[in-house]
């Protein structure tokens, strides 16, 4: 039988349900002020609410959050910034500012629990020559207060620095959700997504398509027409394992694979502004159905061998595991640092591990039962808002958990805009193939610094796969089948995906002889057929999306399946 969606992807709430839990609470943050010597700030609904907003609320499946409003950065009594907090963490970090506000599914096991964090995030930077660091909450309290906590700060200008809200809210309102996008590519010669999937796309980062790539880490704002392209997709193949005996059939069953290129160029290893453009560009294309530009709650299923050649770094003597195997995902949109999801072989022993930028292995590693030249299912479940934490599986079978960390998704491919929101000029989009480009950046006149000087944006709308900037560490993989999904896989989900597949994750290649061949036997056309397509019509499914308009189910998908079922199998 066909594999459906799991039940966390469905909008889980009826609407009429969700409309009579609506509701939103605004607590006044006027008057915080974070400071060192630090104690917390605490505010809550009930006794600081602003003015004319309700007390308490019932979350329902889904809502949003919010920290707005005005702030004074003050550093040796001398007023460095005052304006939107927004911008303010965008000094700290590109992008950060984002982070202020989100979107949030409740996942497949439900609510937080009572008195659990809806909402938990650490801003971390530099700003006036001071590296600066706090931590933000919201907690829902049983009886439905709402409570906003700043605390955890930490500044190496000592008791000179403050951040004081002149004026602001902190808001908790409850949002029907959008259905999560979910796509899986099974690279079979190149990068289409199965069918089935949404609108997430992957591209070599490098491609010439896309511009002059930025100089090294952290030289955000500088391109440079030296630095090769194309070299990602030259130092990469598709092999058919049936083809190469070096590379085993995925139990038995033998597939075309994705060898993934090193993160550095081959011609020069060592060469550190070589590494800025290597390796796979995702775009998760969420917008405009989940509204927001980042995604805090995601999954990603990897179908993967690592070679013994990547494993050792004396092979084929193979006594000196290396340090560095697999640069699984770098969240920053461009590449700019160190990888921030890992495997690794850390004293012999495998894992993965999350270091944010790639600067702290000594924290968070999971230990993994994985080997040389042997097909496994990683799994990594992200949840950010919530948790702050990532649930790590191989096979299907939970391994431990790790820090956490959100991508990039602020592509509205209706109106594509940079992160400040200065439209892209419609020209370069088209260019560019209509995906987001990694380097390209606004004129910043709609972002400008402390000082008033144009500020250029990045697009903020892709990951990295196989890339790292800092150290070029992640070396050639083989990678069946890679699924991301914007929602939180269960438990029980991630174990029902077991093993590697040839056929795919979650949206199998068919077995079938055509569209209609859905069950078991394959190769013969019977009643269980039917019965499969109904099933999977009446739950609107991929497996009964026949026929255009893709991702509407209606009587032209019925036409397509009787027309292919009396066509019969061969």
């Amino acid at each position: 039988m066909f594999r459906s969606k799991p039940a966390a992807f469905a909008v889980v709430a009826l609407a009429g349900a969700a409309q009579a839990q609506q509701a939103q609470v605004e607590i006044d943050l006027s008057t915080v002020e974070i400071a060192f010597p630090f104690n917390d700030q605490v505010r809550d609904s009930v006794n600081n609410p602003a003015d004319g907003t309700a007390e308490t609320i019932i979350l329902s499946d889904g809502y949003r959050f919010a920290v707005e409003g005005n702030v004074v950065v003050t550093a040796f009594f001398i007023e460095f910034y005052n304006g939107p907090v927004g911008p303010l963490f965008n000094f700290l970090e590109p992008g950060l500012g984002n982070v202020l506000s989100g979107w949030v599914r409740n996942g497949a096991d439900g609510l937080p629990p009572a008195g659990g964090s809806t909402w938990r995030e650490t801003f971390a930077g530099g700003f006036a020559g001071a590296q600066v660091e706090v931590s933000m909450e919201f907690v829902v309290a049983p009886d439905g207060r709402v409570t906003f906590r700043a605390f955890d700060l930490s500044s190496d200008l000592g008791i000179l620095m403050s951040i004081e809200f002149t004026e602001g809210t902190g808001t908790v309102e409850n949002w029907t959700p959008s259905a999560p996008q979910t796509t899986e590519w099974h690279f079979n010669g190149d990068f289409s997504s199965a069918s089935g999937s949404d609108e997430s796309e992957i591209r070599y980062l490098d491609e010439a398509a896309f511009g002059d790539i930025l100089v090294g880490e952290d030289a955000e704002a500088t391109p440079d027409p030296t630095i090769p392209k194309d070299v990602t997709q030259a130092q990469s193949s598709f092999v058919d394992t049936a083809l190469d005996a070096g590379v085993p059939a995925i139990n038995g069953v033998d597939d075309v694979v994705y060898l993934s290129s090193p993160a550095f160029n081959l011609s020069d290893p060592n060469k550190a502004e070589w590494r800025r453009g290597l390796g796979l560009a995702c775009n998760p294309s969420t917008m405009p159905g989940y509204p927001n530009p980042y995604v805090g709650q995601w999954s990603l299923v990897y179908d993967m061998l690592i070679p013994a050649s990547s494993w050792y770094q004396d092979f084929p003597t193979n006594s000196q595991p290396r340090p560095f195997m697999a640069a699984l995902l770098q969240t920053d949109a461009d590449n700019d640092a160190g990888a921030d999801f890992w495997l690794r072989n850390q004293g012999g022993q495998p894992g993965l591990i999350y270091a944010k930028d790639g600067l702290d292995f000594t924290q968070g590693f999971v230990p993994l039962p994985i080997a040389p030249d042997t097909w496994f299912r990683l799994a990594i479940v992200a949840d950010e808002f919530q948790r702050g934490v990532s649930r790590v599986y191989v096979d299907g079978v939970f391994a431990g958990e790790t820090g956490s960390e959100w991508v990039a998704a602020a592509l509205d491919p209706g109106t594509p805009a940079y992160s400040d929101g200065e439209l892209v000029d419609p020209p370069d989009f088209l260019v560019w193939g209509m995906f987001p480009s990694p380097w390209a950046r606004s004129s910043g006149a709609m972002n400008p610094d402390a000082d008033g000087n144009p500020l250029p944006a990045p697009m903020n709308s892709t990951f990295c796969v196989f890339a790292d900037s800092l150290f070029g560490g992640s070396q050639p993989v083989y990678l069946a089948n890679l699924l991301f999904t914007e929602a939180l896989l269960g438990d029980a989900e991630v174990s029902d995906l077991g093993g590697p597949d040839a056929a795919g994750i979650l949206l199998p290649e068919s077995a079938g002889c055509n569209a209609a061949d859905l069950a078991e036997p394959f190769g013969a056309l019977d009643f269980s057929d039917v019965i499969a397509f109904l099933t999977a019509f009446g739950t609107m499914q991929p497996p009964a999306d026949l026929a255009e308009p893709m991702g509407v189910f209606d009587f032209s998908d019925v036409i397509a399946f009787l027309t292919a079922f009396g066509a019969g199998c061969p």
